[in-house]
């Protein structure tokens, strides 16, 4: 007999930035390379490669028994995220957004909530938690989500409450009792010859280009093009763009978009023990970045993400924010691979072997792809399941 579910969580898009399929991929002249993964979305089989900005939706029971509903991020494909998934799984009132960055993959459907709040349709607001940088990105960026003074047209906007996060200052979720710890990994850098105004780079947070082995794509002095207006001048330090993970009722680690986590960082996700015999408590549910095989800037490879995924040591990890360099099917075989179930060369991909070459050495872990829809539980008791890799 399964035990209540104290949590679960949906996930309403698990793609990178420009979402999957490509429209440069299904338009590609015959004569042109084709590209296996976007053109698999026009199959039923391959609908798990349909893949939309990040973003997910949580489940949690309040202090008062009720199931609250806190979405993690509303990005340019939101809205067409919420009109699949909301109503096949009777999700309407949201609790807490929370924002994890200043990215328009992040925050760019804001002004699609106005269909939850314009003339109360079904709430007065949504609370909004968001860094003071981000939230002055909203302000630059989107003036009359902030003041509706600057509102223009029919003046229809949403209703936001907001509210300014900390850098690993918890918070409660109204009095819903459910609390969150926000904390800053690098999310790439910042492509300027100073910090912006008002920047203040974290501990452990500046470093040289040439020492930082999670941005292997930038040279030991960057030297600017001057393309697109952009200064000339070598950039003397490298400063990260910082971007929200998340530690949620102890319950989900989730990290969505992270090049390099910090080592003042790991202490806070892997406290020590009390007591010399006594296990780290961690969340059993890891969501992870994972773009691409190869290193990129910005995001973690499979290799750097099956690395973290180790040292975080939670029962389960979902990865998350693909590209389409690899489908769904190639990476359920590279993880299970990771699980120690190898597969047999000679059926696998180039692809596949690939990433069978860039799996490190370590203990066998359970890490699976997420997809667009996939929807994962946790009981009362810590035990996690989902609706796909259990059956």
């Amino acid at each position: 007999m399964r035990l209540p579910i104290l949590w679960s969580s949906i996930f309403l898009g698990t793609g990178t930035s420009s979402s999957l399929p490509h429209v440069d991929c299904l338009t590609a002249p015959a004569d042109e390379k084709q590209c296996r993964t976007c053109l698999s979305t026009l199959t039923p089989e391959g609908k798990k490669n349909i893949r939309r900005n990040t973003s997910a939706a949580l489940r949690i029971r309040a202090r008062n028994g009720e199931l609250a509903t806190v979405v993690i991020d509303v990005g340019k494909s939101f809205q067409a995220s919420a009109v699949e998934w909301f109503p096949k799984y009777g999700l309407r009132r949201i609790d807490a957004v929370l924002i994890t960055h200043a990215h328009a993959d992040a925050m760019n459907g804001l002004d699609d909530l106005r269909g939850w709040t314009l003339n109360s349709s079904i709430q007065p607001h949504v609370d909004l938690y968001v860094s003071l940088a981000t939230f002055k990105e909203v302000q630059r960026a989107f003036p009359y989500l902030v003041s509706k003074e600057f509102a223009s047209g029919g003046g229809d906007v949403p209703e936001f409450k907001w509210h300014i996060i900390e850098d690993r200052v918890p918070f409660e979720i109204g009095d819903t009792g459910i609390q969150i710890l926000p904390f800053a990994v690098h999310h790439g850098r910042i492509f300027s010859v100073a910090p912006p105004i008002e920047f203040v780079p974290s501990p452990n947070s500046v470093s040289p280009a040439s020492t930082n082995p999670s941005t292997p794509d930038v040279p030991g002095t960057p030297v600017r093009t001057g393309s697109g207006g952009l200064p000339t001048e070598p950039l003397k330090e490298v400063y990260p763009y910082l971007c929200f993970g998340f530690v949620i009722q102890n319950t989900i680690t989730y990290l969505s978009d992270v090049s390099h986590i910090p080592e003042d960082v790991w202490a806070l996700l892997q406290p020590t023990p009390a007591g010399n015999n006594a296990e780290p408590v961690v969340p059993p549910v890891l969501v992870l970045d994972c773009l691409r095989l190869h290193r990129h800037t910005s995001h973690l490879s499979f290799e750097e993400s099956v690395a973290v995924a180790r040292q975080m040591g939670a029962q389960r990890t979902y990865m998350i924010g693909f590209s389409h360099e690899v489908s769904h099917e190639e990476y359920v075989t590279l993880t299970k691979a990771v699980g120690g179930k190898v597969p047999h060369l000679e059926k696998i991909t180039e692809v596949e072997r690939r990433g069978l070459d860039s799996i490190g050495e370590g203990a066998p872990i359970w890490v699976r792809p997420s997809f667009d829809g996939l929807r994962v539980f946790v009981s009362e008791d810590g035990s996690v399941r989902d609706e796909e890799y259990d059956h």
